[in-house]
């Protein structure tokens, strides 16, 4: 029972790994978005400013 139970809890921190290092990848990938959305509005913004300059 005990060595059943010790390849259950290897294989689960195997995949709680894996689970990280995509989580990683997707939050960049997020904050890069994110960070392109802010300055599009920025330059909107301020071409539609001063257009009315």
């Amino acid at each position: 029972m005990k060595a059943t139970n010790v390849k259950a809890q290897e294989e689960a921190q195997n995949e709680t790994v894996h689970v990280q290092e995509t989580s990683k990848v997707g939050t960049w990938i997020s904050v890069g978005i994110v960070g392109l959305v802010i300055l599009a509005t920025y330059f909107i913004l301020y071409g539609l400013y001063m257009a009315r300059v």
